[in-house]
């Protein structure tokens, strides 16, 4: 696809605004999800990077809905200049349709959060949330004297969440807890149960545990893990087109969060009634988990997979 027809090609795809003067003649990389525009520091992350490293190229965030996601893969394919992107909430498991090849980790858990433009063109998915996430635990990180913890056997674990990131996570610490179990909550509990089934079909012990059950199993894990988008800065672009916030939230309770519809967002009537309605949800979910908090031990450890802010309720 020739360069001026690629970046046009992609805007149709996409809900927010990218600026075709500031491409230029860059090679094309990202962060595809509901609204990463409104809340990713991938941008800002990745770009520091490529001027770091001398490379003449631009990552962006791409805020695409789920009908259009075949639209934006058939744009990437065509176009000679994509790298690849990153796959955020909620579209690394529809996105895997729309892919040539899935790398053997990827297809194992059947979840994408990177993609490779090879140079024919092909889009080969990736999964590097596992693995990503052990060594983040189990390696001494800068500013550090230690690591996280030493090993992940002799405990149970707790995963809070069922989604892309969930199974990534779910697949590689079930490896690691040996003959220990994984219990997995998720607000949608069939989806938890239906993680849990594949966690044991893999030959791991796992079960699926409701919201409703998180003060009894919490004080019995040595490790909890928050993989939801509760506690996440910044907006969120929903379904319906309407913006909320889930940062003032814990992942330990069930969240309601209220929204705000598009078309009214930034009138401050709105913002104020919204504001008001939401310090009620908040401070049932803040209650409800202070409570259960208070009952696990300080000797279990606590780990939010959501990077900003550095702190969450959660925390």
């Amino acid at each position: 696809m020739a360069s001026q027809n690629d970046i046009a090609a992609i805007r149709t795809c996409i809900a927010n605004q990218i600026d075709p003067v500031a491409i230029g003649d860059r090679r094309i990389a990202g962060v595809i999800g509901d609204a990463p525009s409104l809340y990713s520091k991938s941008p800002a992350l990745w770009n520091a990077a490529f001027r770091h490293l001398g490379m003449n190229a631009i990552y962006l965030p791409f805020d695409v809905e789920e009908r259009r996601l075949k639209d934006l893969a058939a744009a990437m394919r065509a176009s000679e200049r994509v790298l690849g992107v990153n796959v955020t909430v909620p579209h690394k498991l529809r996105i895997m349709e729309y892919l040539d090849e899935l790398d053997p980790g990827a297809a194992r858990v059947q979840a994408v959060n990177t993609i490779v433009r090879a140079e024919n063109g092909r889009l080969i998915g990736y999964n590097t949330d596992g693995e990503g996430f052990v060594e983040s635990i189990l390696k001494t990180q800068p500013g550090e004297k230690n690591s996280f913890l030493e090993s992940f056997a002799g405990m149970d674990g707790l995963l809070l969440g069922a989604g892309g990131a969930a199974r990534a996570v779910a697949f590689r610490v079930s490896e690691l807890l040996k003959e220990r179990e994984l219990l997995i909550c998720n607000r949608n509990l069939e989806h938890a149960q239906a993680l849990a089934s594949e966690i044991r079909k893999n030959g791991r012990p796992a079960r699926a545990v409701a919201e409703s059950e998180l003060s009894t199993w919490a004080p019995q894990v040595g490790l909890i893990v928050n993989s939801t988008t509760k506690g996440q800065g910044g907006l969120r672009r929903l379904k319906n087109g309407d913006i909320a916030t889930l940062e003032p939230y814990s992942a330990l309770a069930p969240a309601h969060a209220v929204a705000v519809p598009e078309s009214e967002y930034g009138k401050p009537d709105s913002k104020n009634s919204a504001a008001k309605a939401l310090q009620a949800d908040i401070h049932v979910n803040n209650q409800a988990s202070l409570s259960i908090a208070s009952s696990i031990p300080k000797s279990v450890g606590f780990y939010d997979l959501i990077y900003f802010p550095e702190e969450t309720v959660f925390l």
